[in-house]
């Protein structure tokens, strides 16, 4: 029966021999494992960092722009505001921008011509220029 003890005790060391050496494989292939994946995780890191820098860029070129648009459509509101009570005030004195345009044509025509020593015909264009001319004077 020792004899049978001794060859159970020696398979039972040669089946932890074996295990052991098993277990330390495997544990080898995963150590080797466990790198690679912790180099890829650092790669993926340093992706991951310059892609948050990117966005951060992003973001402020798109803070940037909306305060830019933001101050055009101030500056639209406001430019829009100002034309429309030009417009009224035009209106509300009557002014007709054509007769306007007539009389000063006329005057522009007139100073012109004696402006190069054109006496007779830059009067004569003075007196025609009177009457598109009093016709604003009436209304304003």
């Amino acid at each position: 029966m020792t004899g049978s003890v001794v060859v159970i005790a020696l398979a039972s060391g040669c089946l932890l021999a074996v295990t052991d050496l098993h277990a330390r494989a495997e544990i080898r292939s995963a150590d080797v494992s466990l790198t690679s994946a912790v180099h890829q995780l650092s790669g993926v890191r340093t992706e991951l960092a310059r892609a948050e820098k990117r966005l951060a860029g992003v973001w402020s070129a798109r803070q940037a722009l909306t305060r830019s648009f933001d101050t055009a459509q101030s500056t639209l509101s406001a430019t829009q505001a100002t034309l429309s009570k030009d417009e009224a005030g035009t209106h509300a004195q009557g002014v007709d921008l054509g007769e306007l345009d007539t009389c000063l044509g006329a005057v522009e025509q007139a100073l012109n011509q004696l402006a190069v020593g054109q006496t007779a015909g830059g009067l004569a264009s003075l007196r025609a220029s009177s009457s598109s001319c009093s016709a604003l004077n009436e209304v304003g």
